[in-house]
């Protein structure tokens, strides 16, 4: 452990590993003892976050992620060359901690962050807002900001407190800040570990009026992890990637054919589909889901 804080809202953990000469150290993230990336592989995560959304999106002039705090998923948003993005995030300290301006971090670990992040929260086309997203969004909605793609970047529905950021009323806001031909993605738990809580927010976005797909990948450190795709009108996201013959962004990893891969499930992943509810405002459904999935899943193991 190489640097631990307290915030108003969490608290923070980086941890550093050592591996061989060869191979530089791994820093990993936690919040409230869950991991949020571990530097090694969280290019995987966020290129699936970010990039199927963006080349799905008809336009990338103003971009709203909602969560990622870390700056690395704006690190990815800001290959698409966007004239505007914001970033809401409950933490302001977590975001400070990121942009390493007045950083309490061992020199080393600051160095490393920073090559991580690309710098991306110092980024003079960002404007940061530090607040609760449910609320936050109110506020952009009555100043009739409307954005070409959004980017929901929040941890697990794993509290109760989490569970309205999943719920059809904050994604019919999300709706609301969305152009026509816009899309939103959404991190979606594991499709694997909880397959329930996955199918539930797939159906609570559709609840919202979205047209949905839902993909996956596996990221080393999580094991295999999903994300939803909406769209508002025309055509799905899914649909739209179909009909791309090359990314149009600089991507040394991901390839095209990894992402439209991605959006193919087991055969009998989604049979009982019409029998998992969708996440209502107050219902604390997927919560209910999430919590039973993962304790199920921890229940098989040894």
């Amino acid at each position: 452990m190489v640097y631990q804080q307290a915030t108003r809202f969490q608290q923070l953990t980086i941890t550093e590993r050592i591996r061989s000469q060869q191979l530089p150290a791994v820093y990993s993230l936690y919040i409230n003892g869950r991991l949020q990336f571990a530097s090694d592989d969280e290019h995987i995560y966020h290129a699936f976050l970010v990039h199927p959304t963006l080349a799905a999106a008809a336009r990338h002039d103003n971009i709203l992620i909602i969560g990622g705090g870390d700056g690395l998923a704006l690190k990815q948003v800001l290959k698409w060359q966007p004239q505007a993005v914001t970033l809401m995030d409950l933490d302001q300290a977590l975001v400070e901690l990121f942009r390493f301006q007045q950083t309490p971090l061992p020199t080393r670990t600051t160095q490393a962050l920073q090559q991580l992040n690309g710098n991306a929260l110092n980024d003079p086309r960002l404007t940061l807002i530090y607040d609760d997203a449910f609320n936050g969004l109110d506020k952009l909605i009555a100043a009739n900001h409307k954005y070409d793609a959004i980017i929901v970047d929040l941890p697990d529905p794993s509290h109760p407190d989490l569970n309205k950021l999943y719920s059809d009323l904050f994604y019919r806001k999300v709706n609301e800040l969305l152009n026509a031909d816009g899309v939103v993605s959404v991190q979606s738990t594991s499709p694997y570990h909880a397959p329930n809580a996955f199918i539930s927010i797939g159906n609570t976005l559709s609840l919202a009026g979205f047209k949905v797909d839902q993909y996956h990948h596996n990221v080393p450190s999580f094991g295999q992890w999903g994300w939803s795709m909406g769209t508002k009108a025309g055509l799905s996201g899914r649909q739209r990637l179909q009909r791309l013959t090359n990314l149009s962004v600089d991507e040394s990893w991901l390839t095209l054919g990894l992402i439209q891969s991605s959006f193919e499930f087991p055969k009998q992943f989604y049979l009982n589909r019409n029998t998992i509810k969708a996440n209502t405002i107050g219902s604390l459904q997927l919560y209910r889901y999430h919590q039973q999935d993962w304790s199920a899943e921890q229940a098989m193991t040894p």
